[in-house]
């Protein structure tokens, strides 16, 4: 008779022996951390923001004759409150699609011969968290999850893909194809944030991709801030600041400042025609990130 007790089984690995000891929901939560770091492990990430300031990271190009899969999903991790995730078009006057964050809450934004809409639904993404995000087209409704749960159903806003008049579709990760002014509610294009595990509509049905090089980098541990793309100045009117009655005076501004990678000049002081104010300008190629401060 052949001995089979326990003695004869090989010895499990040291982490599954864990996961098998602890409670199911423990088992589970475990299990999904361990899963989480090999994704983060094996995924780079994408900044959304390119050197040459507010277009598009990168653009496809997709046949809607060929289309299967209409659903698009990524993981997105950010601070910033408003921007552009990803806009889609066949006719940038008559038919486009933009997900995006306003107020740190995804925002949907429709125009075409079903439907023209602005909605705003779902968590604040705006927490420096990796999000799970999923957008499907599943017969006339449009249906946005976050995080493995719907936060929003759109339902007659649109017509079957491949009866486009136009049979090509074109879509913008990280900006626009069009000038901001003519969303159905303008927002501030540029997204400070990082993207990753990217799935765009069917892989069978491109045609074509550009990308711009991003110059920023994805940092592992990423911190609260204040972002201000390349030009932005701050303007303090030395009105409002008590003099003294003596001369002369000075007038000092304390900032943390934590330049992007490829920065030129950083500040720049100076005065305009009125004597009274003071101009600070940030002059950096990319974006520059000042942690929190009182004015």
């Amino acid at each position: 008779v052949e001995s089979r007790g326990l003695m004869a089984t090989p010895p499990l690995p040291p982490l599954l022996l864990l996961l098998l000891l602890l409670p199911h929901a423990h088992h589970r939560l475990a299990l999904r951390s361990v899963l989480a770091t090999q994704r983060a492990q094996d995924s780079p990430a994408v900044h959304l923001i390119n050197g040459l300031g507010q277009e598009p990271i990168q653009v496809l190009t997709f046949d809607l004759t060929r289309l299967v899969k209409a659903s698009s999903s990524f993981e997105l991790r950010t601070w910033d409150s408003e921007g552009v995730i990803f806009y889609g078009d066949t006719s940038p006057k008559d038919d486009w699609f933009m997900l995006g964050l306003r107020d740190g809450r995804p925002e949907i934004q429709m125009h075409n011969p079903w439907a023209q809409l602005t909605v705003g639904a779902g968590p604040r993404l705006d927490d420096g968290s990796w999000h799970q995000v999923h957008v499907k087209i599943r017969g006339d409704s449009v249906l946005l999850e976050v995080d493995g749960e719907e936060v929003l159903r759109l339902s007659q806003v649109s017509g079957t893909l491949h009866n486009k008049p136009q049979p090509v579709m074109k879509l913008a990760v990280g900006g626009l194809l069009f000038p901001p002014s003519s969303l159905r509610l303008p927002l501030v294009p540029a997204l400070d944030g990082c993207l990753r595990r990217g799935s765009w509509l069917d892989p069978q049905a491109q045609i074509s991709a550009s990308a711009h090089a991003s110059r920023r980098s994805c940092d592992v541990e990423l911190q609260p801030g204040i972002f201000f793309p390349p030009g932005t100045h701050a303007e303090f009117s030395l009105q409002d600041i008590p003099q003294p009655q003596t001369e002369p005076w000075a007038f000092s501004l304390d900032l943390e400042l934590k330049p992007s990678e490829g920065s030129g000049r950083l500040l720049a002081l100076g005065t305009p025609e009125d004597p009274n104010w003071l101009s600070l300008h940030l002059q950096d190629q990319e974006r520059t990130l000042l942690p929190p401060f009182a004015w």
